[in-house]
């Protein structure tokens, strides 16, 4: 975790040869799909990976857009356009705080924006496309910057979730250093599909 500043930074990144640094800016969610194909049109229902670089207000944004990346479909609403988010609050007299991480339709909220030119009035969430992918999940979650190892991680609503947690530089600190890793082992949650992970800390 590199930490900028106002008049601005250089930082020298250790890297090996066969390396290239990736710096992801806090505040973002990163979806990836991480198995190795030969083809991008091979991912088509590929699980994701979510990272999540908290900010020092321990928040977070991202988007996944999907189509069928052939056809023009998208134009008649064939699509699926996702907001995630981080919010956090802290809660009661013990001091807890708890993350809420939350996947919503966009697409539905607002369907102009979907598309180039504002060419759809309204959309089905049920449409063809998002049928196809429905079975297309986030298998990890990886949140990094976290304040201290969470008490409990579980689906709004659901069940626990297995998770592992490694110490390290919370999003919060003023100091550089290697940020604290909670890894969110398969939550099977749909990328198409409205939910909420909540991690209490």
């Amino acid at each position: 975790m590199y930490h900028g500043s106002s008049k601005g930074r250089h930082v020298t990144v250790p890297a090996d040869l066969h390396q290239l640094p990736l710096l992801v800016r806090g505040g973002s969610i990163v979806p990836t799909r991480e198995r190795p194909r030969r083809a991008s049109s091979l991912m088509h229902r590929d699980p994701f990976t979510l990272r999540v670089a908290l900010d020092n207000s321990l928040t977070a944004r991202g988007e996944i857009y999907l189509d069928d990346g052939v056809t023009y479909a998208h134009k008649e609403g064939h699509l699926a356009w996702r907001g995630l988010s981080v919010d956090s609050a802290a809660k009661g007299v013990d001091a807890t705080t708890e993350l809420r991480l939350v996947n919503t339709d966009l697409a539905s909220a607002a369907p102009r924006a979907a598309v180039e030119g504002g060419a759809i009035a309204s959309l089905n969430p049920q449409n063809p496309f998002q049928k196809d992918i429905a079975s297309v999940r986030v298998e990890r979650v990886i949140v990094l910057g976290l304040p201290g190892k969470p008490t409990r991680v579980a689906i709004e609503g659901g069940s626990e979730l297995e998770w592992a947690y490694t110490p390290g530089v919370a999003a919060e600190a003023k100091t550089d250093g290697v940020a604290s890793v909670l890894t969110i082992k398969d939550p099977q949650l749909g990328v198409a599909s409205d939910w909420a992970i909540r991690i209490t800390i």
